[in-house]
């Protein structure tokens, strides 16, 4: 198990069986980590267009 750097969190998510069993096989497919194809996933939803303007409008980023 890869050790989390300081200024990371662990965040634990429950998904359907077949949204795991498909993120599992991305991994697989991209030679990663299911943890990394979900921090991407989460790293997009998070720069799109109306969540930024969420974060900006609510000073989510202080």
């Amino acid at each position: 198990m890869n050790a989390r750097k300081a200024d990371q969190k662990q965040l634990k998510i429950t998904v359907s069986e077949d949204v795991y069993h498909l993120l599992k096989r991305l991994a697989g497919v991209k030679a990663s980590s299911m943890n990394k194809v979900v921090g991407e996933a989460i790293d997009r939803y998070l720069e799109e267009s109306d969540i930024q303007e969420l974060i900006e409008r609510y000073n989510l980023e202080e």
